[in-house]
């Protein structure tokens, strides 16, 4: 399955394929619709309209008779604008589909084929796996009773799939990349979402881009600790002692200078020694 970036592929479905030009005029269940007469249609002024749904009139007016006449439903859900020869149709139905026709002062002044939709409903996911957990079916689940026209759509994270059918098919490896999925569902009136569901197969290199992350980390201490060990030992070599016993600093040139006798224990030599020799002296000098 190869997922491509359709970007605004909503809106490119819904001008290319539900709103050409000759087509459907589409309306949700509850919105309202004008229907116009074609442009041009109308040059003088208007003395007469007929709106007619299918072979049935709608609504008619005549300059002469000065009323508006309703029928059906149109009595409490239609209006007239004698002006410009517009018909009005409030809280739609389903019921209300049909190819209105206009005649305006006797001549054919326009059709349109209107067509009023439930809107889709939100859908949910759900997942059928085999035994062998390398396999899985996503289910794109909603409630389309009464609704016209759906088309299902996948989102692989923000990309859309090029599978429009209600069930995608997965396998473990192919999709193991992709964190997760959802559906749409879609008709020329809606659009919804379904909630965001984790791929049964979850990324394979997840644990390996972590665990190189920690034997570097854990390279890098033990790299810095040798040095510092290292560093250590030179300096106990060169300079006679360890470097938490140095008055110097690093930086100081005496730090790595090799001290051959402490002064402490130089003081202590000396008067050893001057102890030694008085004592010779004192032995050697005759008692007189």
């Amino acid at each position: 399955m190869r997922p491509t970036v359709l970007a605004g592929w909503f809106g490119v479905f819904l001008s290319l394929v539900f709103a050409q030009a000759d087509g459907p005029l589409y309306k949700k269940v509850g919105d309202e619709v004008i229907l116009k007469p074609n442009p041009g249609s109308v040059t003088g002024a208007i003395t007469a309209i007929v709106w007619k749904d299918g072979l049935n009139i709608a609504m008619q007016w005549e300059k002469l008779d000065l009323d508006i006449i309703a029928y059906r439903q149109f009595k409490e859900r239609g209006s007239l604008n004698t002006t410009n020869g517009e018909m009005t149709i409030t809280g739609l139905l389903r019921d209300d589909s049909a190819s209105y026709t206009v005649h305006i002062n006797g001549g054919m002044a326009g059709k349109t084929d209107l067509r009023v939709l439930s809107p889709v409903p939100v859908p949910t996911v759900s997942k059928a796996c085999d035994d062998e957990k390398t396999r899985c079916t996503l289910i794109c689940e909603g409630d389309t009773t009464g609704v016209d026209e759906v088309i299902y759509m996948w989102k692989s994270g923000d990309v859309d799939m090029e599978s429009s059918s209600k069930e995608l098919h997965i396998k473990k490896g192919n999709d193991s990349s992709i964190k997760w999925f959802s559906c749409e569902l879609i008709n020329p009136v809606s659009q919804e979402s379904s909630k965001p569901i984790a791929n049964p197969f979850p990324p394979e290199f997840t644990s390996l881009e972590e665990g190189p992350k920690i034997s570097a980390g854990l390279t890098v201490f033990i790299c810095l600790l040798s040095t510092v060990l290292v560093l250590a030992l030179v300096h106990r070599f060169k300079a006679g002692m360890w470097f938490f016993e140095k008055a110097s600093m690093p930086w100081e040139a005496d730090f790595w200078r090799k001290q051959e006798r402490p002064p402490r224990d130089a003081a202590e030599s000396n008067g050893t020694t001057a102890h030694q020799e008085k004592g010779q002296d004192d032995e050697e000098t005759p008692m007189t």
